[in-house]
């Protein structure tokens, strides 16, 4: 029997125990007494691979990508399944020993892991949980936030006790601490940036209050004490009927900036996702600044109603998985995405056949992330996009080393060039009070020039990180003003 991934870092782990617990000795007088909360990781942070239902739902292709460079983590009913998911993994070429197989029972509904899966917590002192919130299946509602819902009552679409406890078999399978939740947080209507903000459509509000008699008061209070999640926007509901599942209208990007979805004029869905762009607008990021709203177009696939649901693809690592719907529009959505995430490698699946992709249902529903317990864990307020002109530009950074290995002191580094330059030149970030906490300057730049900067660190356990994750093809920039008597020329 092939061993878990935690089973096979066991070893590593207690090796490396009593470094860890003399040098959290050492660092104790230093370090400060800044708080820490609970904190859910965002889709775009370190993933040890990605949860899928066999048979899968969807292409096959796309499991071959997944364990190409990740860990495949493979829902079966049971050990008989496993033996047939294993022979035809084999003649896909996938390599078993980065295939994780996770007996589950039989559900059709499984095959939406997004939806009843887990959330990476990391709690107040950093150790990492699933986050299990409880599933109530897939209700069904009109626009307005009051209206009713209906359950759809079809095998695949109901309430399936085996949904609601299938996170806890999976975090006895590989190893890891499950937290049951007392609220729903489905997971494809439950965006998380990794700064204490979550994205829902307002059915979140009637799912917990009509299932569960929890009132939003009570889940608002609830997610900030066991999540960390302080700053919850919920937008009204944009589908003239369905489900109303956040990630068939936008996405998350970094912190900072939201894809949304751009239907045609005409279209039932138009108007209310263009109020919602406006109040989204309206809102600050966790930096205090307005969010950066940018748009993918979504033109009509099927009967002239039914959209591409480019927005639901899945961000997996250094990868952008999207469902693509056979029209000249695929080329042109794969096309934005490789705009918007510069240094990431864009692949598109179409999927035709029953279990194809839909508009309220595409490859992000389908597939979960595995979070990476032990990530190098990076976190920057990257400079404002103009800023005073100065001798330096201070840039601080917060790096977390989960794994306890310990940093390399020497591959932490501000790397930093003026707009047109080729070559990179490179700082090394220095801590001071708080260990966690490193800080570098860039000297030189005069008023009038741009700046394009990225970091990057490593740790003994041989994870290396950049921010941001698509560097040095992708990387933050700033302006320094002119001098007021330049800009008045």
């Amino acid at each position: 029997m092939r061993k878990t991934f935690q089973q096979r870092s066991l070893f590593l782990r207690s090796v490396l125990t009593g470094f860890v617990f003399l040098f959290t000795i050492a660092l104790a007088a230093t370090a400060s007494d800044a708080p820490r909360f609970p904190r859910v990781a965002a889709e775009w942070e370190p993933a040890l691979g990605a949860l899928v239902r066999w048979p899968p739902v969807v292409p096959k292709e796309l499991l071959v990508e997944i364990a190409g460079d990740d860990r495949l983590f493979l829902l079966v009913d049971d050990e008989e399944a496993q033996r047939e998911a294993e022979m035809e993994l084999e003649d896909l070429g996938i390599d078993l020993e980065v295939v994780d197989f996770i007996l589950v029972g039989d559900s059709s509904s499984l095959s939406w892991p997004r939806d009843w899966g887990p959330f990476a917590l990391f709690d107040e002192e950093g150790m990492f949980h699933l986050a299990d919130p409880r599933f109530v299946g897939y209700p069904s509602a009109t626009p307005a936030c009051e209206g009713r819902l209906f359950t759809l009552d079809i095998p695949f679409f109901g309430e399936d006790p085996i949904d609601d406890d299938a996170t806890e078999v999976v975090a006895k399978t590989l190893g890891f601490s499950n937290l049951r939740l007392p609220f729903a947080l489905t997971g494809g209507n439950a965006l998380v940036d990794g700064h204490g903000t979550a994205f829902s459509t307002c059915v979140m509000l009637n799912e917990n209050r009509r299932y569960l008699g929890v009132s939003a008061d009570e889940f608002y209070r609830a997610v900030e004490a066991q999540l960390g999640i302080s700053n919850y926007v919920i937008v009204p509901n944009f589908e003239w009927f369905g489900i109303q599942h956040i990630d068939c209208l936008l996405k998350p990007l970094d912190e900072e900036t939201i894809l949304v979805k751009r239907v045609p004029e005409g279209h039932p869905d138009h108007e209310p996702i263009k109020e919602i762009v406006t109040y989204l607008s309206t809102l600050t990021n966790p930096h205090g600044r307005p969010y950066r709203i940018v748009r993918i177009d979504t033109p009509p696939y099927l009967l002239g109603h039914f959209v591409a649901n480019y927005t639901n693809s899945l961000i997996l690592n250094r990868k952008i998985l999207v469902p693509l719907f056979g029209i000249p529009a695929d080329e042109a959505a794969l096309q934005t995405w490789r705009e918007l995430m510069p240094g990431y490698e864009v692949i598109g699946f179409e999927n035709p056949g029953f279990w194809g992709w839909s508009w309220l249902d595409a490859l992000h529903c389908r597939v979960r992330a595995i979070w990476d317990p032990e990530m190098l864990y990076m976190h920057h307020r990257r400079l404002d996009e103009r800023v005073e002109a100065a001798p330096s530009y201070h840039i601080e950074a917060l790096i977390r080393d989960h794994s306890g290995a310990g940093l390399i002191e020497e591959e932490l580094i501000l790397s930093w060039r003026l707009h047109g330059q080729a070559e990179w030149n490179e700082t090394g970030l220095r801590t001071e009070a708080n260990p966690e906490m490193f800080t570098a300057s860039i000297s030189g730049p005069a008023p009038g020039d741009m700046v394009e900067y990225f970091l990057s660190a490593a740790d003994r356990s041989g994870r290396r990180e950049t921010l941001p994750r698509g560097a040095p093809a992708g990387f933050y920039t700033f302006t320094v003003a002119p001098r007021s008597d330049e800009a008045s020329v």
